[in-house]
């Protein structure tokens, strides 16, 4: 009887492992999709004025984007991990408006921030849960475009930084799939100067985001 379980246990499990492995490759070709994101922005830094006293603070705006996203994925052997490598795009903007604290009456001195347009290239190694369902991390390059607008002088046009993310994708025997991901993209400081006197500022960006995205594996 001992040996009968045994043998019943070798069996299930050989088709569990055999099932998960061949899960494994059935997510590998290429994909892409639609995406939906909910996005905060946040900048910490700090600004000098003419008289070199320094102030720190941060500032935040809530958004929503519409994108895509593309890639392609390989198979790692006959395990059920894989490694993806694409990109993706957001069109939303993070509008952030740094307030000179002349109020509403007089705004000559305020400054408008806009990050928008982010691209991301990256790689993303998972596994699979089921024939179906799979978990992946991301980790990669970020790079936004950033237009300015008030009392400033110089800025930059574009930044970059690193964005990571964790992810879960269920997916259909004909390739559709829907995709839900959380994560965070850090961007280099950025620097400004003022028109008027000789004040300037920094700050440090950050985006948390949630996305959903539906697309077809090929």
């Amino acid at each position: 009887m001992k040996k009968l379980r045994t043998i019943v246990f070798i069996l299930l499990a050989s088709l569990a492992t055999t099932s998960v492995i061949a899960a494994g490759s059935d997510f590998a070709g290429p994909y892409l999709g639609l995406r939906v994101d909910v996005a905060g922005a946040h900048i910490d830094g700090n600004a000098k004025n003419s008289n070199a006293e320094v102030t720190d603070g941060n500032l935040g705006s809530v958004f929503a984007a519409q994108g895509w996203e593309a890639g392609y994925t390989l198979p790692v052997g006959d395990s059920p991990a894989f490694v993806s490598v694409g990109a993706s795009w957001m069109s939303g903007a993070a509008t952030i408006i740094v307030d000179s604290g002349e109020g509403n009456a007089s705004g000559a001195e305020d400054v408008t921030i806009e990050i928008k347009d982010h691209w991301t290239a990256y790689i993303a190694p998972g596994f699979a849960l089921s024939d179906t369902a799979a978990m992946y991390f991301k980790a990669g390059y970020a790079q936004a475009d950033v237009s300015w607008e008030g009392d400033i002088q110089q800025g930059p046009k574009w930044i970059e930084g690193y964005t990571g993310a964790i992810g879960t994708r269920a997916m259909t025997a004909a390739g559709l799939f829907v995709q839900t991901e959380a994560g965070f993209t850090s961007y280099d400081d950025v620097h400004f100067t003022k028109k008027t006197g000789t004040g300037h500022a920094a700050g440090d960006p950050m985006i948390a985001y949630g996305a959903v995205t539906v697309g077809m594996k090929f």
